[in-house]
């Protein structure tokens, strides 16, 4: 097996785990977002499907993928009526310009319009569309219903996903559905108004992830480094017979 090879997959590793680290590290403080994690096939598993296939080793890059760390994060009061957190699974449903995109943001206004919209200002999807309010002040309860007074606007669309993990990062914590299915199944979650819910990066934790990745590319460096001088030499010694 080819050291140069083995030691050039390790460090493609490095990197995709180090671009995850940062996008944790950039999104640390921002509202609803979940940490990134890149998955890869374990080489063990890489090294037997090599022996029993034969073929050389393959790029770390062609099987990984983004997964999407679901744990909750705490929530920070805000004492806004017009902020809610959900409590569980699910996410919030919006019409972005290049599709539907989902958050765990729950920060919302009105635009120019009177539509609900979210922190990046993309309209809130309800049950029946996008939700339309006037001018006074409006409320979300538990459920998902947005009210102005007495008046009910609508409920506000709320998606859980049977493998949510799989969910495709698009920036400022909001994600596109990708390759998972809408769990119609699914228990609504409630609703806490007056709450935010925070990033679930551990900015010490990722710190700790970036440095001992840092450390292991730097070593696989140092056995490319080592096994080039041992080749070199030994082309020397065997261009003096």
């Amino acid at each position: 097996m080819d050291v140069m090879a083995i030691a050039a997959t390790a460090m493609q590793q490095d990197i995709l785990k180090l671009d995850g680290i940062s996008h944790n590290l950039a999104n640390a403080l921002t509202p609803g977002y979940k940490r990134q994690v890149m998955v890869t096939q374990q080489f063990a598993s890489q090294m037997d499907d090599v022996r029993a296939s034969g073929v050389a080793l393959r790029s770390v890059a062609e099987g990984a993928k983004t997964s999407i760390d679901t744990t909750a994060a705490t929530l920070r009061y805000t004492a806004k009526m017009q902020d809610v957190a959900i409590e569980g699974d699910g996410f919030f449903e919006l019409a972005g310009p290049n599709g539907t995109q989902y958050t765990r943001q729950g920060s919302f206004h009105t635009d120019v319009n009177g539509r609900l919209v979210g922190a990046q200002g993309l309209p809130m999807m309800g049950v029946g569309g996008e939700l339309v309010l006037s001018d006074a002040p409006f409320s979300i309860e538990a459920n998902g219903d947005v009210r102005q007074g007495d008046n009910l606007i609508g409920r506000l669309k709320l998606v859980q996903f049977t493998h949510p993990d799989a969910l495709l990062p698009s920036g400022g914590g909001m994600y596109r559905q990708g390759d998972t299915q809408i769990d119609f199944t699914a228990r609504e979650p409630r609703l806490k108004a007056g709450f935010e819910e925070n990033s679930n990066v551990d900015s010490a934790q990722e710190m700790v992830h970036l440095t001992a990745t840092m450390r292991h590319f730097e070593s696989l460096q140092k056995v490319m480094q080592g096994y080039d001088e041992v080749l070199g030499k030994a082309f020397t010694k065997l261009g003096e017979f």
